[in-house]
């Protein structure tokens, strides 16, 4: 089994915090794609503190300092009861060996929320696609100015 941090201790306010995780999290670390590109690696924990994650060579359990890289993650807060975490669990494992990866319709943001929540929703997703829809706009706006500026020459 490969070992994580032992809960740290952290300064929150006046008190010392110790931030855990829990069987059924779900982590996030921060990566990039060909070390330019920022993105979010979503993931499952499992009992045990191996993450079940979703990649291109499809739904997976990996040790957690393989999917961490060295990197710190940060825990989505769900409030999940122990009913919850189980559900969470088990609809992880349920997909381990699927090989249906998409990076804008399945891909490890849409697979961990679904764990979790039982939704596949993927805000990085949703974010591009509002940022290419205001690049867009942007273009045919432009566009819809020269072709003014043009015919007013004419």
């Amino acid at each position: 089994m490969d070992a994580r941090p032992a809960c740290p201790l952290a300064r929150g306010g006046y008190r010392l915090v110790a931030y855990c995780s829990v069987y059924g999290d779900e982590h996030v670390v921060r990566r990039e794609f060909l070390g330019v590109v920022p993105y979010r690696h979503h993931g499952i924990e499992l009992p045990g503190g191996r993450i079940a994650e979703n990649s291109p060579p499809g739904v997976r359990i990996t040790g957690f300092q393989d999917f961490t890289r060295g990197r710190p993650t940060r825990v989505v807060s769900r409030d999940l009861s122990p009913a919850g975490r189980d559900q969470a669990v088990e609809r992880a494992l349920s997909r381990i060996g699927e090989r249906r990866y998409s990076l804008g319709g399945w891909n490890c943001e849409h697979y961990a929320s679904w764990c979790a929540t039982g939704v596949a929703c993927s805000q990085q997703v949703a974010g591009a696609v509002t940022a290419f829809l205001a690049f867009l706009k942007a273009v045919l706006i432009a566009g819809a100015a020269v072709l003014a500026a043009i015919a007013l020459t004419e």
